[in-house]
């Protein structure tokens, strides 16, 4: 790395530049766009600075830096082929710099952190609205009716904001991937989505004056589920609803299958236990349709597993919904289920048909969130 023996410099100089690098009256959320991972490439495109987290130690400060590898060691991390005695690394642009982490773009700026197990944790802090640019491409189609991605607008916001307040004590408030909201940095921008966001720009879903947790899926398959099944939380504008709009969307129905030995590898990595599993079988159901419990029974004899639970050892993108039915066969376990995603809150399948039909965004967010109102925050 270039003036990299510049560091050294300051380091011993003990130079210190106290202050904060976000921007005041605006909301930022902090995304881990990776984790445990051993090694990840950081190039900025554009002038930059580099300081130490926590400390505001300047590092380094450049027009442009060319790809360079950043790995953690012992004493902290090595930068290239240097090592320094840090915890963290944090990246800041400076007028409109792309800071790329293994190739991929991102607005805002990126904290590369070594954690206790020697893996790295990269987070990105951006811009509230900055951030939506990055999802909504990957949450619903970008050539979807206009009214929808503006209803996924507000969606996505509130449970943003949902997080970043739930989250103050945390590393990071949403993950990039489907457990949270899928985020995929400047790169994920196209100009429609785009326009969604800003056209709402600030709404938000409230009930009772408190932001909504908006969880929202795929594909409800004909009723959307209780969030007090899933997550624990009972709000009426999250009770669920009979939703006749994603009917004959495609992909509706899904099969999947797995051997008991499959099933108690991923059940034990999952973090249930599960041994000589030798029947498995459907539990209860709820209101929705959606299974609450899986029976199994193995060698230290049966066992309920909550069907939600159950869904996410074995795979979210294998075993779909918990909406399913089991068959065993010589072959192996048979899931045969409909629905994408937990059920909670909005269908964006049948927004989309919604949609079709010149429904509003505000006519499709009060069906799937009856109750809840819209409100604009700073």
């Amino acid at each position: 790395m270039k003036r990299i023996f510049c560091l050294l410099l300051i380091l011993a100089a003990g130079l210190v530049f106290a202050r904060d690098v976000h921007p005041a009256n605006n909301t930022y959320i902090r995304v881990a766009v990776i984790r445990d991972r051993d090694k990840v490439t950081l190039a900025v495109k554009g002038p930059y600075r580099l300081e130490a987290i926590h400390t505001d130690l300047l590092l380094d400060r450049g027009e442009r830096l060319r790809e360079e590898p950043i790995t953690p060691t012992d004493a902290g991390l090595k930068i290239g082929e240097r090592d320094f005695k840090i915890h963290g690394l944090r990246v800041i642009p400076e007028r409109d710099s792309t800071i790329y982490i293994d190739g991929k773009r991102y607005r805002g700026l990126v904290d590369i952190i070594r954690m206790k197990n020697l893996k790295l944790l990269v987070v990105n802090h951006i811009e509230l609205e900055s951030y939506l640019y990055g999802v909504l491409f990957h949450e619903v189609p970008h050539y979807w009716p206009y009214e929808v991605l503006k209803a996924q607008a507000v969606a996505a916001r509130t449970f943003a904001l949902y997080r970043i307040r739930s989250c103050k004590d945390k590393d990071y408030d949403v993950t990039s991937d489907v457990y949270s909201q899928v985020y995929g940095g400047r790169g994920s921008e196209r100009w429609k989505t785009t326009r969604a966001v800003k056209a709402t720009r600030g709404q938000v879903l409230t009930y009772r004056g408190e932001i909504l947790p908006a969880y929202y899926h795929s594909m409800c398959a004909g009723h959307t589920e209780d969030a007090n099944v899933v997550f624990g939380i009972d709000l009426p504008p999250l009770k669920g609803v009979k939703c006749p709009y994603c009917k004959g969307a495609r992909r509706m129905s899904w099969k999947a299958s797995f051997s008991y030995k499959q099933i108690a590898e991923r059940l034990n990595k999952y973090g249930i236990k599960a041994s000589g599993i030798k029947h498995i079988a459907e539990g209860e159901r709820d209101a929705s349709g959606r299974l609450l419990d899986i029976k199994i029974k193995d060698k230290d004899g049966e066992k309920s597993i909550e069907a939600y639970k159950f869904r996410l050892a074995l795979g979210p993108n294998m075993i779909k919904s918990t909406n399913f039915t089991i068959k065993i066969t010589r072959g192996g376990i048979i899931f045969s289920g409909k629905g994408w995603g937990h059920g909670v809150g909005m269908c964006q399948w049948g927004a989309f048909g919604m949609g079709r039909r010149r429904a509003s965004y505000k006519k499709i967010l009060d069906f799937y969130y009856p109750g809840a109102k819209i409100e604009k925050v700073k």
